[in-house]
């Protein structure tokens, strides 16, 4: 038997800021100043009802942070590097 397209979707796991910050073992004023920064991309937040806290998906975030991190080389300026290698 096809599903009822009345059938409400299962809830994403979201998050606030303190949360995904304790996630991945950073600050939170790091996480904040990522999430308001529009260079980085984030999606809108969303308010559960009745808090007026932020709260941000889980399985984006876990996605968004592991690229991140792969995109970090410690000890070595990349300023200075041509753009073509």
């Amino acid at each position: 038997m096809p599903e009822s397209p009345e059938r409400p979707q299962p809830e994403r796991e979201t998050m606030t800021i303190p949360k995904l910050a304790e996630r991945v073992g950073r600050s939170r004023t790091l996480i904040h100043r990522l999430a308001t920064n529009p260079a980085e991309g984030w999606p809108d937040p969303v308010f559960k009802p009745g808090s007026s806290r932020p709260q941000y998906d889980v399985a984006w975030f876990d996605t968004y942070w592991a690229e991140r991190q792969a995109g970090i080389r410690q000890g070595r300026r990349t300023d200075l590097e041509d753009p073509e290698e």
